[in-house]
């Protein structure tokens, strides 16, 4: 016997019908796949990262097990590439195999041997986490022809570093660098956070994290967020800790900086730098103009940083950050400096709500104002300890509501101090250029 349906029945069974169509494509589309490489967990396997990273369909996570990996890598589309962690602790590491140039940063004036290329992803972001990126000291050049070294390289891409270790991008004919983030058309954000990068520096020089935006941009066109991470030189060498340059909006917090020429260097008239930590260093963080004029907007803040051990704590060497809140301690021979370039007059920054305290009391000086000119209401309520000079080289009729605790000379005037100092000079661009060369 056929059995029929009323019409208000039918039209509900074809309701639920529908409804349970849409559910399974709902669960179809949230499906992700995930390939391991290595055999410490079940899956579909692979020997080589590559590989896992170009098999189709197109991974959303590639798990790695703990191992070492002789690899150059090239990323192309979105994906998590994260370490599995040994139960001893040990981790993937990417170490060079057969390394070539494969990419041009910079503007493309550069090329740059780097083990990790992240390149010009779109549709979504490329997380990094849990990894292990040795350079193992290798050339990427050679004694005639200088390289650029990377172990992390993002252009033109989003996404997130977290927990990485970057080391010995440091070859004795190379430029090195730890992590380098190039922006562009596309308007990238890259967060690198809770990440550890050391040994970076070669033969001539590197920089632990250098982030800088495209090399035609009229305004900033690279996020970057650096927050967390342990960056460390052996020594007041050639090399820079942690460099945002021009056209990035950055925001740094968080990290500790060891060593180094300049342990954060900043070309760009935004952002914010604060609550970072810096020992060793020969300048703690220097504040530089993008279009070298000296004369910036308003944007860029600089406060609640720890400097400790340096021969200048931060220099000013552009109109417009603000520096304030700061604890400067130990310089031997600046806390703060301002020297603009001549003609300049500090009419946007203000320094104030600094502490200071320099490491040697018969020459060092709080804060040295280069004979720029400077209004007190742009430079007070600083307290300055234990220095022979509170300002130095002070321009005339400047005084401010200061703190002076030790201080032989609270108000030295422009020109009275024959034993100027030689500053420590703003880094040259390096685009397009060898460091050293």
């Amino acid at each position: 016997m056929s059995r029929t349906y009323s019409p208000a029945k039918l039209s509900l069974a074809i309701w639920f019908s529908a409804l349970a169509l849409a559910f399974g494509a709902q669960e179809m589309s949230a499906a992700t796949v995930t390939y391991i490489v290595g055999t410490c967990k079940s899956g579909t396997q692979f020997s080589t990262i590559q590989s896992a990273l170009d098999a189709s369909p197109a991974p959303d996570t590639v798990e790695v097990c703990p191992g070492q990996y002789g690899e150059q890598l090239t990323i192309t589309k979105p994906v998590t590439l994260e370490g599995i962690t040994a139960a001893n602790g040990s981790l993937a590491q990417i170490m060079p195999g057969s390394m070539g140039v494969n990419a041009h940063v910079f503007g493309g004036e550069q090329p740059v041997v780097a083990q990790v290329y992240v390149n010009h992803v779109t549709g979504g972001d490329v997380n990094l986490t849990n990894l292990d990126v040795n350079g193992m000291n290798q050339n990427a050049g050679t004694s005639t022809s200088p390289g650029f070294f990377v172990g992390i390289l993002y252009e033109q891409s989003s996404g997130t570093i977290n927990q990485v270790i970057t080391s010995s991008q440091n070859g004795a004919y190379d430029v090195g660098y730890g992590i380098l983030i190039e922006g562009g058309s596309s308007d990238p954000s890259v967060t690198v956070e809770n990440s550890s990068i050391h040994d970076f520096a070669g033969g001539y020089g590197g920089d632990g994290i250098y982030a800088i935006g495209g090399s035609t941009a009229t305004a900033p066109d690279l996020t970057v967020t650096i927050k967390n991470n342990l960056i460390s030189s052996p020594s007041q060498g050639s090399n820079y800790n942690l460099v945002v340059e021009q056209f990035t909006d950055p925001t740094v917090s968080g990290n500790v900086v060891n060593g180094g020429l300049i342990g954060i260097y900043v070309d760009t008239p935004k952002g914010s730098i604060t609550g970072n930590s810096l020992f060793g260093s020969q300048s703690g963080i220097v504040l530089v103009s993008p279009d070298d004029t000296a004369e910036e907007g308003t944007g860029l803040t600089v406060s609640g940083n720890t400097v400790v051990g340096t021969q200048y704590g931060i220099q000013l060497l552009a109109d417009g950050p603000a520096v304030t809140s700061n604890n400067i301690l130990d310089s031997a021979v600046d806390g703060i400096e301002v020297d603009l370039p001549t003609g300049i007059t500090l009419h946007t920054s203000t320094v104030e709500n600094n502490t200071i305290k320099t490491e040697t009391p018969d020459s060092g000086a709080g804060i040295d104002l280069n004979c720029n000119q400077v209004s007190s209401s742009q430079v007070h309520s600083n307290t300055i300890m234990d220095s022979y000079y509170g300002y130095e080289n002070a321009p005339a009729g400047f005084s401010g509501s200061n703190t002076y605790l030790g201080v032989i000379s609270d108000v030295t005037p422009c020109g009275s101090d024959v034993s100027k100092k030689a500053s420590a000079a703003p880094r040259p661009k390096l685009l397009g250029q060898l460091r050293g060369q």
